[in-house]
């Protein structure tokens, strides 16, 4: 177990960037290095006019026209540091936060510049865990095309996987050669991703038989959206006309509080779906949705309700035997997020790789290429977070694995974790069957020794590991993909769950009820399909409640 906590680090930052910086105004160059290497590194400066206490004001609204347009990204919070930047500003009090991504720690501080005063400051930027060093490699499943550069916001973010909807072709950077590369190894993007309804198709091409030439749509208009591919008519027409089990396309759901969800559930196409998303966003509050189902009443106007909910939506799921992967991603309304702030770390450890040191940066790790990243995420290979550093296993075996059993056997089954974070943690707990196994606060944890008492299991069962943060904004977690427990073969299915999608079915019916008779022929058959296929669930069950 490695718990840490910035506090210390940013309060020895502040301390001597204020002895250095009070009174030297103007103009201020920043440069970044990495503790452990020592060598110039990419980061992300979020700067506010204020000191702590008061109402911060953004830097974007303060000193955008000192910065080159090229180091902001629409996508993103704050100014890339690409190793060095200058900066100027009117004169005044400021407060900023430096980060690298959640593996790193976040340095605080606050500062005063006053006229025609130049100043230079090298900061040293502390790592707090290298999950790519046991395999965990991060990504972005969910990424907004943007003219600003992918790789260079991603190495700010120290992110190693993204998946962009559309293409766009991205202005020149700053400081650099078109032909010199940004050392961020592995950089894997790809662009073969077509966002459609709350639905995203990876390895869907425009010429793929499934996308109709008058259904694409490429949005114009602000540049962060830009060549943003969408689709028009029926998205569970296209949905149902996939081939079922297909590898070449994947289909996940983007908006798992959709209305259309136990439709697309039902057409058995499915492979993934996020939980975490557009709807946790770093620098705003979000309590509802527009599009799709809220919680239920009574509403608690809690920002960490929809992330909360997100989580239940999944454990139904998961309950009704739906097995699908979890995913993670800046999502299609994300463009005022930082990329990877919501992100999956996978980890390929079955395959025969084995642990390779890079020349470049010293790091070890299992993935070769971006298909085996994307074949282990595929498979459930992973942990969803925005904040904590999860590395779990359950009886050594990462998340994705079956275990088997047969009727009559006691099945024993010992939960590991590593955990590193940032935020004080509100709870930390081991989920089986959609009930609590182990539940308890860090300090609790850390008593205990890091030890869970072992899961005991005589029936078809699901479990996942999950991290609850005190952050207040919003739902800041990391959850484990699930591991399943198999007896004779057969998993887990309840009909109380599968009663839960048939009734978010009728509420859909409704809805679709008030559009025209010609419009509402279109969803019928499907409908009537979903209705048969949840029916059939609830007939199938377990019994188990």
């Amino acid at each position: 177990m490695n718990l840490v906590n910035t506090i210390p680090l940013s309060s020895l930052f502040v301390l001597s960037l204020a002895s250095i910086l009070h009174a030297a105004g103007g103009k201020l160059t920043v440069t970044v290095s990495d503790e452990v290497t020592g060598q110039p590194t990419i980061a992300r400066l979020e700067i506010f006019r204020g000191q702590p206490g008061e109402k911060l004001m953004p830097m974007r609204k303060v000193v955008a026209s000192s910065v080159s347009p090229s180091a902001t990204s629409p996508n993103s919070v704050g100014v890339v540091i690409d190793r060095s930047l200058e900066l100027s500003f009117p004169d005044g009090i400021y407060s900023f936060r430096l980060t690298r991504g959640p593996e790193y720690r976040v340095i605080r501080g606050n500062f005063e510049l006053e006229r025609e005063s130049f100043d230079d400051h090298h900061v040293v930027l502390p790592r707090m865990i290298e999950m790519i060093e046991d395999g965990w490699v991060s990504g972005d499943a969910c990424v907004l095309p943007s003219p600003n550069s992918l790789p260079l916001r991603m190495a700010s973010e120290d992110l190693h996987v993204a998946a962009v909807i559309g293409r766009q072709e991205a202005k020149p950077i700053p400081g650099r050669d078109r032909r010199e590369e940004i050392e961020h190894s592995p950089t894997w993007i790809r662009d073969d991703v077509v966002y459609d309804q709350g639905l995203l198709y990876y390895g869907l091409s425009e010429t793929n038989e499934l996308v109709k030439t008058e259904e694409l749509v490429k949005t114009e208009g602000p540049a962060e959206t830009e060549g943003l591919v969408k689709m028009e008519g029926l998205a569970s027409s296209r949905l149902a006309n996939l081939p079922r089990q297909s590898e070449r396309v994947r289909v996940a759901i983007e908006n798992p509080f959709a209305w259309p969800l136990p439709v697309w559930i039902a057409s058995e196409r499915i492979d993934g779906i996020f939980l975490l998303g557009d709807w946790l966003q770093p620098d705003r509050k979000r309590i509802s949705v527009e599009e799709g189902r809220n919680p239920e009443e009574p509403r608690t106007k809690d920002p960490a309700e929809l992330g909360r909910f997100a989580t239940q939506i999944y454990f139904k799921l998961l309950e009704a035997g739906i097995r699908l992967v979890p995913l993670a991603g800046s999502g299609n309304q994300g463009k005022a997020t930082c990329v990877g702030y919501n992100r999956l770390y996978v980890n390929n450890e079955d395959t025969t790789y084995t642990y390779q040191a890079s020349e470049e940066n010293g790091l070890a790790t299992r993935m070769e290429t971006a298909e085996s990243w994307w074949d282990a995420a595929w498979k459930g290979k992973s942990v969803v977070t925005n904040g904590p550093m999860l590395k779990p296993r359950l009886e050594g075996q990462v998340p994705g694995h079956v275990f088997s059993a047969r009727s009559g056997d006691a099945v024993r089954l010992q939960p590991e974790l590593q955990l590193s974070t940032r935020d004080p943690v509100d709870y930390l707990d081991v989920v089986c069957n959609n009930q609590i196994h182990y539940s308890a606060r860090l300090d609790e944890f850390a008593k205990a020794g890091g030890i869970i008492p072992p899961l005991e299991l005589t029936e078809s069962s699901w479990v996942v590991y999950r991290v609850v943060t005190l952050y207040e904004d919003h739902y800041r977690a990391a959850l484990s993909a699930p591991w399943f427990i198999e007896f004779d073969g057969k998993p887990r299915k309840t009909s109380q769950a599968a009663k839960y999608f048939r009734d978010w079915l009728s509420e859909y019916e409704a809805i679709l009820m008030k559009l025209p008779p010609q419009e509402l022929a279109k969803h019928v058959p499907y409908i009537r399909s979903a209705r048969a296929f949840w029916d059939a669930r609830i007939s199938d069950s377990d019994g188990n409640e």
